[in-house]
């Protein structure tokens, strides 16, 4: 009997250490979204968030809003209800939260058994509802670093100098000034954007920088908006004028958006392709106490003329949304910037570099 009791107090203690440890990562999480969010989001809001995905440890277990209490319920039957924080302390919030995962472990084999991962678990799920681009890693996984193609090509053919950038890092502004000096007898450019995933915001301005001659590049905002952050270019463009022609499709992401766009509104180039991702936001990386990684978005990117760039895109002076490699390409020249243009990966296609092409002997 004495030894059973042993047991017994021995997995009651190893639950309350794992829920302790959970609450110091939850309180970290509820304060620094309520914190760095770009929209305003409560303690409270993130909590419910992730109490009601519970059920990921074992579809058993429901969590009920009710009023001023929180419910856990398994099978359908009332396990305990607990009052509310009356605040947005997120203490208080993660207090609770461990409590109902308490509850829930002594109540669930199935979710005892998962105790040491149940954060990672619901999180995993839970996030999804504080944003879309909102991002939970794991500490069980890698850092959810993209490792993408070859970054950076240039060539000349035909006095067009064809520059695609696969992703911007802290190379490619090097590289790209460097093309335009060795080609600097080339007549035009022709950016190939298609399927870049983005990367380094920073170098995607200075990009933007070697052809814009003083203005605004990109802006940020966040929760305040009021509070804006310019940048912009510096004088000088080191293609001195020529034109330029800019190719996108449905999976030019983030900063080659900054990029594209910065080059049209500021009438420096064409763009040609479908409508883009529209990923216009900027995130924070947060590191949780249980080596977890939290994403969160804390402001938003507007284009030069102060529009919205996150979830609308790049809208192309030439759209070639679901258009066969045949199509004419005076006639979608003609028939210019289509407001309804869509989003479609294109990133061998054939026809945005002929339209491209015709458009710079224009």
């Amino acid at each position: 009997m004495n030894r059973l009791l042993l047991a017994l107090f021995l997995c009651v203690g190893i639950v309350k250490i794992s829920v302790a440890a959970d609450e110091d990562v939850l309180k970290v999480l509820y304060a620094s979204i309520g914190e760095q969010s770009a929209n305003e989001i409560a303690p409270s809001y993130t909590a419910m968030a992730f109490l009601k995905n519970i059920q990921e440890l074992d579809g058993n277990l429901r969590v009920a809003n009710d009023d001023d209490k929180i419910s856990l319920y398994y099978k359908g039957i009332l396990v305990k209800s607990l009052r509310k924080p009356q605040d947005e302390n997120p203490e208080s919030w993660a207090n609770i939260s461990g409590e109902i995962l308490d509850l829930a472990y002594k109540k669930s084999a199935k979710a005892r058994n998962m105790d040491f991962e149940a954060v990672d678990i619901i999180l995993n799920k839970a996030v999804k509802s504080l944003g879309k681009d909102t991002k939970y890693y794991p500490s069980l996984v890698d850092d959810g670093r993209v490792k993408h193609r070859r970054h950076f090509s240039a060539r000349v053919e035909d006095d067009i100098l064809w520059v695609k950038i696969g992703a911007f890092n802290n190379f490619t502004k090097e590289e790209f000034a460097k093309a335009l000096v060795d080609n600097v007898t080339a007549k035009s450019l022709i950016l190939d954007l298609r399927s870049s995933p983005g990367g380094n915001l920073t170098v995607a301005i200075e990009v933007a920088d070697l052809f814009l001659d003083e203005g605004i590049v990109i802006s940020t905002r966040g929760r305040d908006k009021e509070k804006v952050v310019y940048y912009n270019s510096k004088d000088g463009d080191a293609w001195e004028g020529k034109p330029i022609v800019v190719l996108v499709d449905g999976d030019t992401a983030s900063a080659a958006e900054v990029l594209a766009v910065a080059l049209q509104e500021q009438s420096r180039a064409k763009i040609v392709g479908t409508k883009t991702v529209g990923k216009g936001s900027i995130q924070n990386l947060i590191r949780l106490p249980n080596r977890a990684t939290l994403a969160i978005t804390n402001a938003y990117f507007y284009t030069p003329s102060g529009e919205k760039l996150d979830e609308k895109g790049v809208i192309p002076d030439f759209c070639t949304f679901e258009m066969p490699e045949s199509k004419d390409v005076l006639r979608i020249i003609e028939a210019g910037k289509d407001a309804a243009c869509g989003r479609e990966g294109r990133e061998n296609g054939a026809l945005e570099p002929e339209i491209a092409k015709e458009l710079l002997k224009i």
